[in-house]
């Protein structure tokens, strides 16, 4: 399957998970094996939670279970408390959930409909690094904001909450991953509106809390940035090895001698 790994000119970007990575038709098999991050992702996020149960972003002391959950979710002040805490939480928080809501967004939104596109277009090794990357530049960049702006208004209401507990879920990676699905098609406005759109509603219609939404959307815009810039280096090591072979094809040109002979 020839996929154009930088271009993703449909106006609708997103496939079927049954299908394959233009939307044609492909076996069972085919669209399993094009897609190893996604549901493996989906077996061991739920699996977690048969195992363990839902997690909690406050209560960390209920049970074990609960406990141990906390222990590996993102908490904005291990930044400074505990920074190589820090650092690898951000690599297992995406692996908890706080509610059947929560998994149900992740599983149905970011996975069905968005991981897999972008995994079947661009690949599993692409895709999960992407999704790692997505928390190391996110979660770093806003507990930096967090920390900064706790020295700065300490008693400011909106930063003190960020600490008071901590933050989960798959929805960052895919958010990420949207932004930089989404960058490369026909209508990349069109569709960079949709996250902002949707966590403007959810904010005003659902009373979700703002920290969540500006995480997400900072993801999107995140992955989008990350994107162009994947192309570019791309595009520019594609180039200079372009100018590699064609020197090598000029030097290697024989050469002709135009001297007179001299006769016998």
């Amino acid at each position: 399957m020839n996929v154009n790994k930088h271009q993703n000119n449909r106006t609708f970007p997103f496939v079927w998970p049954w299908r394959g990575a233009n939307n044609e038709q492909v076996s069972l098999r085919e669209a399993l094996a094009s897609r190893k991050f996604s549901y493996l992702y989906l077996l061991i996020i739920w699996g977690i939670v048969g195992i363990l149960d839902f997690a909690s972003t406050r209560n960390c002391s209920g049970t074990w279970q609960l406990a141990l959950q906390c222990e590996y979710a993102f908490w904005i002040g291990n930044l400074v408390e505990a920074p190589l805490i820090f650092f690898r939480n951000l690599f297992t928080t995406m692996l908890f959930h706080n509610g059947v809501d929560h998994i149900f967004f992740v599983t149905i939104v970011g996975v069905l409909i968005i991981i897999q596109s972008y995994e079947v277009r661009f690949g599993s090794k692409e895709t999960f690094s992407m999704f790692l990357l997505a928390y190391l530049i996110v979660g770093t960049l806003f507990g930096i904001f967090y920390q900064s702006g706790l020295s700065i208004w300490p008693k400011n209401e909106f930063i003190q909450f960020a600490f008071e507990r901590n933050w989960m879920g798959g929805s960052l990676g895919f958010y990420f991953l949207y932004g930089a699905f989404v960058g490369s098609s026909k209508r990349p406005l069109i569709f960079l509106s949709i996250p902002f759109v949707f966590e403007f509603l959810n904010i005003y219609f659902f009373n979700i809390d703002l920290h969540i939404s500006l995480m997400h959307t900072v993801g999107a815009m995140a992955g989008l940035a990350t994107k162009k810039v994947m192309i570019i280096a791309g595009t520019m090591k594609s180039n200079k090895n372009q100018r590699e072979i064609d020197l090598s094809k000029e030097i290697s040109k024989p050469s002709f001698s135009l001297g007179k002979h001299s006769p016998k």
